[in-house]
């Protein structure tokens, strides 16, 4: 198995050692697993095969739920993460967490999103712990006003499908160009033997693959992926990494032309959210002017993600 350049940690724990590591983590690679999670293995299970069951339709039958500029729905063929490239050969099917559409497998998909809500806040307040942030400005809650689960927000539920294909082309090991993430944290399950997933590493600075890491036991879901996007780089004036990464097939998956896929969690702030330099004595000590930190004006949470959508793929606002 391939070395993992990955911190593993147990966010079950909730208290000062774990937030360190998480910021530590997040500010050094911008990406980490996390165990303790809540997931068991049955869960997970049921989740990919709900996936697998819808992407098995017809065309015609997943495009009823085709993508529009509200960023949810179905795609194939269509979403360019790298900058210049040609469409990425996958399939994605982008789900509202407050309206999951109507498919087998609905109310699975609606426990798993509460789930990863859940989830998702206590990493933010193990960050607000360990950004120090002061007590006056609502120390281990101070995001939790910001991330309302029945507010409007850019949040996606989101499946992928990468079909295989039996080739050795370079160009063709490259399933999702190399790109960021847009918005806060980003929660991602993989399969064993579906591994593909690349990060940029801002410490060894070159590309490293992310291995598939095995459950602690048979009953528990393997551990989850977890990293930093954009608007959470942009609000901690780039103290957490928002990490280039990518999908690349490794050779022994183009020779047999095995699918790929994989379940994601974006987590972006309510819409209405501004995006103002954060209270953190941590960043302070930086005196760090990136992000928020050194902007003319302050951006909500949905101008931010207008503003990636409008670039990835050409819509207007």
């Amino acid at each position: 198995m391939s070395s993992n350049p990955l911190e593993v940690i147990d966010v079950s724990l909730e208290d000062a050692a774990t937030a360190s590591q998480l910021v530590q983590a997040a500010s050094s690679q911008g990406f980490l697993f996390v165990k303790g999670h809540g997931f068991n293995a049955e869960e997970v299970a049921a989740l990919f095969d709900v996936s697998k069951q819808f992407f098995a339709q017809e065309r015609e039958q997943k495009d009823k739920l085709a993508m529009d500029k509200s960023n949810f729905g179905y795609q194939y063929g269509v979403e360019s993460l790298a900058s210049n490239a040609t469409p990425d050969p996958k399939e994605t099917l982008n789900m509202d967490p407050l309206n999951i559409p109507d498919i087998e497998g609905k109310h699975k998909l609606e426990s798993a999103v509460t789930k990863l809500q859940d989830l998702a806040m206590t990493i933010h307040r193990a960050f607000a712990v360990g950004l120090e942030i002061d007590e006056s400005a609502g120390g281990a809650a101070y995001f939790d006003s910001k991330y309302a689960k029945d507010k409007p927000s850019g949040s996606v539920f989101r499946f992928l499908h990468y079909p295989g294909q039996q080739s050795l082309n370079p160009s063709e090991q490259i399933r999702a160009g190399a790109h960021t993430d847009y918005g806060s944290i980003t929660l991602l399950f993989q399969q064993k033997n579906q591994e593909g997933l690349e990060i940029y590493s801002p410490v060894s600075k070159k590309w490293q693959a992310v291995p598939f890491i095995d459950a602690d036991n048979d009953d528990e879901a393997p551990p989850i992926i977890v990293n930093v996007g954009d608007q959470l780089s942009y609000w901690t004036a780039g103290y957490l990494r928002s990490t280039i990464h990518r999908v690349k097939f490794p050779e022994s998956v183009q020779r047999t032309g095995q699918d790929r896929y994989s379940i994601v969690y974006f987590c972006h702030p309510d819409d209405d959210t501004l995006l103002e330099p954060i209270p953190s004595r941590v960043i302070e000590a930086r005196g760090n002017t990136r992000g928020a930190n050194s902007a003319k004006e302050t951006l909500t949470a949905k101008q931010h993600l207008l503003n990636r959508l409008s670039a990835t793929y050409g819509w207007q606002y």
